[in-house]
């Protein structure tokens, strides 16, 4: 009786031991998703110039126009029109004069309909060069012989999905966001997840491009992707061996009974050991 006793013990440790060891393993894997793993302290890398993000249909844009002589810009800044506009002394007889709230929309045509100027195609340009249109139209036309204009985005967005602790959309204030601060954005990525093959959708022109980056390595600060550019979708695969609650809850009951049978295993050897 004895002897069979041990034997069971023996068996039941031996499973126990081998359950441990997976454990262990899996804790031990948290390593493999650490994030750029090839990069070395006290090295010096060369650094990828950051892209110009170009305009495109349904963005908006926050254009101020200044001067030394406030009272010429101000007809550029009209928000909702104006019933009479003398530009050559900048009076206006009606209508608000700040800049519109809610931007410029770019229609599909890739246009946006600005104050005096009316029409001006935008899409494709960067902000630097929406600027320096709306600059040259208004010196050309000898409204302004210095203008000054600031363009920026009101509704930059990316997008994060898939398996992050915080998924959603993001508005970006400054217009600048690489895929690291996007993750970090999104609460950042649970050890479930695939880091070295996260997907940064993107809509160019009539084409929808899929960028594959692998932040386990420095290489990805080189990907085309690594700076998101408007409306990018980041997708963060979750691992095939991930199991779904039903499968956690099973191994949660199958080790809950093997540590009972562990312990009434025990319990029969010691006492059955001292007869």
């Amino acid at each position: 009786m004895r002897d069979k006793v041990c034997d069971m013990s023996r068996k039941l440790n031996t499973i126990l031991l081998a359950i441990c060891l997976v454990i262990l393993s899996s804790c031990g894997a948290s390593k493999k998703l650490s994030y750029l793993q090839d990069m070395d302290t006290l090295t010096t890398y060369d650094v990828t110039d950051e892209p110009d993000i170009k305009v495109s249909a349904n963005d908006r844009l926050n254009i101020t126009v200044t001067c030394k002589t406030p009272e010429l810009a101000a007809p550029f800044n009209i928000a909702s029109g104006a019933a009479s506009v003398d530009i050559n002394n900048g009076t206006v007889s009606a209508g608000a004069l700040s800049t519109a709230s809610n931007g410029y929309l770019v229609d599909k045509q890739g246009n946006i309909s600005f104050p005096i100027l009316g029409t001006i195609n935008v899409a494709g340009k960067t902000l630097q060069e929406v600027r320096e249109t709306i600059e040259g139209e208004i010196i050309a036309k000898n409204y302004i012989k210095d203008p000054i204009v600031l363009v920026e985005f009101v509704n930059f967005q990316i997008t994060v999905l898939g398996e992050v602790n915080s998924k959603g959309n993001f508005i970006v204030s400054n217009s600048r966001i690489n895929i690291l601060q996007a993750i970090a954005l999104a609460g950042d990525i649970p050890t479930s997840a695939v880091i070295d093959d996260i997907w940064v959708i993107r809509t160019e022109g009539r084409e929808r491009n899929v960028y594959s980056i692998n932040l386990k390595s420095k290489e990805c600060f080189n990907s085309p992707a690594f700076y998101l550019q408007q409306n990018d979708i980041v997708y963060v695969k979750p691992k095939k061996t991930k199991l779904d609650a039903s499968s956690q809850l099973a191994l949660t009951i199958t080790s809950t009974v093997m540590a009972g049978v562990s312990a009434i295993a025990s319990i029969l050897y010691w006492t059955l050991g001292k007869k």
